[in-house]
């Protein structure tokens, strides 16, 4: 079980590097679409076995309030597939929570990339759209279930967005979206059952369904390391050193105060890194990575 349930023997295209261009895999049959089924999916929205905080309800790019679907911490029998018939797309946040199978491929995709993850399903009624044009700050491995599902796709409007900087909802604009339903995308796929689309963050899309099927499919949002991840940990090694745990003074704080600080802080950072085994800090890194 790993990132081979997602696409088949391409796998290792992902594990090699960075994906820089949205690309389609056509995977085999995997156990995967053996153990999650729309079924299921419906038995957990029909059900209520699910967390509010991690369900949504969203139609034509605009999302309700959870008190439309649960009250108190719980889910309301009934509310959700009236949405649904309604016309919006169901979004099951972080399903693997509520669904061991997916727990342990999530936990196998995490151990085989050293990435963190999650995974989302998402159910929409045939010929409807939830969310509209937006971007995620994270790589989707998107693997189409059940249905059809077209993707529109637009180059990036910014660098490599992360969690905290450059984010969609922060830096959308209205020209932005002005341009992108004028001009039409770049590149555009129609998902089917066995289908998985990989797409780096930033790539702005727009999909929806078609066809007289329920779409469904899982987006496992993988958090891609970067450079700034491991210079965080490397400064982590540094916590067995006394002088970097000694406390500063609120006078070394003050802003007129805080540039000489933190080049004093830089000049030990340097000295003290520029010294260190790469070995022994990989040891103390490794399981921060996990």
């Amino acid at each position: 079980m790993s990132l081979s349930e997602l696409l088949g023997q391409h796998a290792e295209s992902l594990l090699a590097e960075c994906p820089t261009e949205p690309k389609l895999y056509r995977r085999k049959d995997a156990e995967l679409d053996r153990q999650i089924t729309l079924g299921l999916m419906d038995t957990h929205i029909d059900r209520g076995l699910l967390i509010p905080a991690y369900t949504a309800a969203v139609k034509d790019g605009r999302a309700v309030h959870p008190g439309r679907f649960s009250d108190r911490g719980e889910m309301t029998p009934g509310k959700l597939r009236g949405l649904f018939n309604d016309g919006h797309t169901i979004n099951l946040r972080e399903i693997q929570r509520a669904v061991p199978y997916l727990a342990e491929l999530c936990e196998a995709i995490q151990a085989e990339t050293r990435y963190s993850l999650y995974v989302s399903a998402i159910i929409t009624p045939p010929g409807k759209q939830g969310l509209r044009h937006h971007w995620d700050q994270f790589t989707a491995v998107v693997t189409q279930m059940h249905g059809q599902k077209v993707w529109p796709i637009w180059r990036p409007e910014v660098e490599l967005p992360t969690a905290r900087y450059l984010t969609s909802p922060a830096t959308w604009t209205p020209e932005m979206q002005e341009r992108w339903e004028s001009t039409g995308p770049n590149v555009e796929f129609t998902l089917e059952p066995g289908d998985t689309l990989v797409l780096p963050r930033g790539w702005v899309h727009s999909p929806y369904a078609t066809g007289d099927a329920t779409s469904f499919h899982l987006t496992f949002a993988l958090r891609e390391r970067t450079r700034l991840d491991l210079a965080r940990a490397l400064v982590e090694t540094l916590l067995p050193d006394a002088a970097f745990r000694a406390g500063l003074a609120p006078a070394a704080l003050q802003d007129t105060a805080l540039p000489r600080t933190l080049q004093d802080v830089r000049d030990q950072l340097v000295a003290r890194l520029a010294h260190a085994d790469m070995g022994d800090a990989a040891g103390t890194v490794s399981p921060l990575l996990t």
